[in-house]
């Protein structure tokens, strides 16, 4: 007999769909399904190239005048700031927060 968590990983999504973890839908926890596909569409860059681009030093005095050196621009407005640092943030810290702005840039 398998347990219940084994039975969400085996039949949570529909075919063509695989989970990528759980979401919060009302009051209860889901299965996060995306599409198989997804992992890295036509055109869009990986993590490491978006780390390159997206991660830069700031130039604003006020950014500067509170000690931040750095921070993770927009990806289609460069000009916004998606966090700022006092040091260079690494690439888990990108994925994290790109993982956390996902929604707002990416209509999810």
């Amino acid at each position: 007999m398998i347990s219940f968590k084994q039975y969400l990983e085996e039949k949570a999504c529909w075919k063509g769909y695989r989970q990528v973890g759980m979401k919060k839908k009302g009051d209860r926890m889901v299965p996060n399904c995306v599409p198989e596909e997804a992992e890295l569409d036509e055109g869009s860059e990986s993590w490491e190239a978006g780390y390159k681009r997206r991660v830069v030093k700031t130039t604003k005095p006020e950014h500067k005048e509170k000690g931040y050196n750095w921070r993770i621009k927009g990806k289609d407005r460069p000009e916004i700031s998606i966090k700022l640092y006092k040091k260079k943030p690494s690439q888990a810290e990108f994925n994290k927060q790109m993982r956390r702005v996902a929604g707002h840039e990416f209509g999810g």
